[in-house]
């Protein structure tokens, strides 16, 4: 399985200047490949390749061997603009999937669709990246308003909630995530004590989760990502405070499990819900030698079919013929269920769970 790596400097130019062969097609993938979030970018990476892999041992596509080339944004806006430009720039690419974090795909989304470059992100919930009319722009993923719905609908019926304190890390994702979720339980009766950003990249929050114990919420629910998530739960308990936690599919991360150890009780995490998820664990784990797939490992590899079954069914391999298909794509049998896009690019259905710690990983939640 042959992958051409490139990072957002100048040395993008040149290992990209060998792709355009006639014999192969090319993928991107684009995500956090360096930094905090690694772990989540190698998660999609792997799942891409393990779609591409299987392609291509029954001979590609059209006759083509599928390449997939890999752009690292860093999780930062910035350089995932740069990622997005040379991969549209680049010719034989047909489709990319990533970007993972939604203040990357909300700026490079643009830059995909003036490039007639489908692009399907595993990750990115904010809603506002499919509200621009950018016709080439698709999720697998629900969006934060569907899932911070949902976990405010289990806080007030499941849990009771009343009192509730909301932190997020001021990034569209997380930000957005918990304003949908305040949102919701305000409008169900809950009383909202407490809401305030912390800085993404932060490592001590024992002054704000000082100011929260003073107000002793029932519940905190945090909009964010894995890294800060488990700090938070951690200093919390060390604190003291007792508050059962929530948060979203940025949280539903194996490294969450292992930052709050011990302190896994109370702890209740939204994510997308899976329902052919069997035989593509067998084969990503027979493949890399045991290794358990990541929480967005199901759906990028659902993303590589899509775009695979597109230039499968394009009259001809070019972005405009490939685009046109996945346009048209209707109840594509998905590891996260049928999918279908609406107008806007988002899935007609994206089913969420609730899932909670038992024995080291993530369960579903049942009352």
């Amino acid at each position: 399985m042959k992958r051409r790596e490139f990072a957002a400097g100048a040395a993008l130019l040149t290992l990209l200047g060998a792709c355009g062969s006639s014999d192969k097609v090319y993928i991107g993938v684009a995500g956090p490949l360096s930094g905090p979030q690694t772990v989540q970018g190698e998660y999609i990476l792997k799942a891409v390749e393990l779609a591409v892999e299987q392609v291509n041992v029954k001979g590609g596509v059209k006759g083509k061997q599928i390449e997939v080339v890999t752009g690292d944004d860093q999780a930062k806006p910035l350089d995932a603009t740069s990622v997005a430009r040379k991969l549209a720039s680049t010719e034989g690419v047909m489709g990319v999937v990533g970007h993972f974090n939604s203040g990357c795909s909300i700026p490079a989304s643009s830059i995909y669709n003036q490039g007639n470059l489908v692009m399907i992100t595993p990750g990115s919930t904010n809603p506002a990246l499919t509200e621009n009319g950018l016709k080439n722009v698709y999720r697998i993923v629900g969006r934060d308003d569907q899932q911070g719905a949902v976990d405010g609908d289990f806080a007030l019926r499941s849990l009771q909630a009343q009192r509730v304190a909301i932190l997020h890390d001021k990034t569209p994702y997380g930000q957005g995530l918990a304003s949908f979720f305040r949102e919701t339980v305000e409008t169900g009766g809950a009383e909202v004590t407490f809401f305030e950003g912390i800085t993404q990249g932060d490592r001590d929050f024992r002054a704000v989760l000082t100011r929260i114990k003073g107000i002793d919420p029932d519940t905190i629910f945090y909009g964010g990502v894995f890294v800060e998530a488990g700090l938070v739960v951690s200093q919390a308990r060390e604190l003291g405070i007792k508050s059962r936690f929530i948060s979203g599919d940025g949280t539903k991360e194996q490294s969450f499990i292992d930052i709050v150890g011990k302190n896994a009780g109370d702890i209740y995490i939204s994510g997308p819900a899976l329902v052919n998820n069997a035989a593509f664990v067998d084969a990503y784990m027979d493949k890399y030698n045991n290794e358990e797939p990541g929480p967005f490992s199901p759906y990028a590899y659902d993303a590589a079919r899509i775009l695979i079954a597109a230039m499968e069914s394009a009259p001809e391999l070019t972005r405009e013929a490939v685009a046109a298909e996945v346009r048209k794509l209707k109840n594509f049998a998905g590891l996260a269920g049928s999918i279908t896009f609406d107008a806007k690019g988002d899935r007609d259905k994206a089913p969420f769970d609730i899932f909670v710690i038992k024995d080291g990983e993530f369960v579903p939640y049942r009352a």
